[in-house]
């Protein structure tokens, strides 16, 4: 059973730029490079779309580490 709710399309995104960073460097990326990446332009934005994705079941963190989200298929 799924506790995960939908994503918005940019959540969707969000959650996409994550997974690509992941992928190619081995860690997750900062909120700075999600900014940039994702062309938003405060970290702010990042937050809250990175708590969004972690209220909905989609990412959580990792205690204890700056590049802390970790997604969860």
């Amino acid at each position: 059973m799924s506790d995960k709710l939908g994503l918005t399309p940019k959540q969707a995104h969000m959650k996409q730029l994550i997974k690509s960073f992941i992928e190619e460097h081995g860690y997750s990326p900062s909120y700075h490079e999600l900014m940039f990446l994702s062309r938003l332009k405060s970290t702010s934005g990042v937050h809250r779309l990175v708590h969004q994705l972690i209220k909905r079941g989609h990412a959580t963190f990792i205690d204890g580490s700056d590049r802390s989200i970790n997604l969860v298929d």
